[in-house]
């Protein structure tokens, strides 16, 4: 059933929607961002609402949308997407945390008084730098990897990454034997100013795939992540979507923890967890889709979209009781 107050509905995916329509682009970032696209267009189809998107005139458009604008490399992209979002009446926003990105086009939305079906401005900031995330999170009392940056870095011989304070996902992020190593990488071409510090851990690396609204959270899976090291490099190989739900419990308790420390966060939201034994740690979190978007109609037999749109908007809203559990590859 569609929500009288939601007709029209932009989709604004940064990297396939153009927004490096100037520069070259990276092969891998384009394949993760078309994933989510893509997935989130196919739900979006199947309901009754007007969607539009942008796309980069390099790409083969997207399926399951009729009207899509094309984005030549000479165009502003930011008008462009200023302009759609003034048509809509709400906006789902697919962007990168880095250089700000995700949270200016909330920031658009936020002005032109449109329907976000995403989280807000607040949590959008905190969550967008791993400093302030780690900081929220302690002060929370949930437990996460200590951060610092370069000037409150204790040295010790022991092994370190470096992660772009601002980045998403590995993008960046390089691990080091010692601190020697670290400080001669991070100071060649003023990282320090850019990165931040955390001690290496071992441990299963996963994601906890959910909802939120108003300080309360759901699951909708736990997924185990395949991340690996190369040339001193972390790299993300893909993803079991439910790969982890042995830890369900567990993760059910952290997500309801994070949305009560940070309920500003709402919509679909992904936490990175690192797990040793019966610890779990967080590691940051997304607010926005992650690529395990695109198992989950699979794994949970609902289209997640409807979901999403009715939780944000629907007073009497109940979460469904029954919902698939399947464990689905996806790369």
């Amino acid at each position: 059933m569609q929500n009288k107050l939601i007709k029209k509905i932009f989709v604004c995916e940064f990297i396939t929607g153009g927004g490096l329509c100037a520069e070259q682009l990276p092969e891998s970032l384009v394949k993760e961002g078309a994933l989510m696209r893509d997935a989130l267009l196919r739900d979006l189809s199947q309901l009754p609402y007007q969607v539009y998107t942008t796309a980069d005139a390099r790409l083969k458009p997207p399926n399951n949308v009729t009207n899509c604008t094309l984005v030549q490399c000479k165009d502003d992209i930011w008008k462009i997407w200023e302009a759609q979002i003034k048509r809509a009446d709400a906006v789902w926003i697919i962007a990168p945390e880095t250089d700000g990105l995700l949270h200016n086009l909330t920031l658009i939305a936020v002005r032109h008084g449109k329907k976000i079906l995403g989280c807000g401005l607040v949590s959008v900031k905190v969550t967008s730098e791993k400093l302030t995330t780690c900081m929220a999170l302690q002060k929370a009392g949930i437990s996460t990897i200590p951060t610092y940056t370069y000037d409150d870095w204790q040295k010790s011989d022991i092994s370190w990454l470096a992660k772009p304070n601002d980045g998403a996902g590995c993008g960046d992020t390089a691990c080091f034997d010692n601190c020697d190593e670290l400080q001669n990488w991070l100071l060649e071409n003023g990282r320090q100013h850019t990165h931040v510090i955390q001690a290496f851990q071992e441990g299963s690396h996963a994601s906890i795939s959910c909802v939120m609204h108003k300080g309360n959270a759901e699951i909708l899976s736990c997924n185990s992540q395949l991340v690996t090291i190369e040339n001193k490099q972390l790299k993300f190989k893909g993803c079991v979507v439910n790969g982890m739900k042995v830890h369900w419990q567990e993760f059910q308790k952290i997500a309801k923890k994070i949305a009560h420390a940070m309920p500003d966060l709402a919509g679909y939201v992904g936490i990175d967890v690192l797990v040793k034994g019966n610890e779990v740690c967080v590691v940051e979190i997304n607010p926005r889709l992650t690529t395990s978007y695109a198992g989950l109609y699979k794994a949970t037999g609902v289209n997640l979209a409807e979901l999403i749109i009715n939780m944000l908007t629907k007073p009497d809203f109940v979460w469904p009781k029954i919902m698939k559990n399947k464990a689905i590859i996806h790369a």
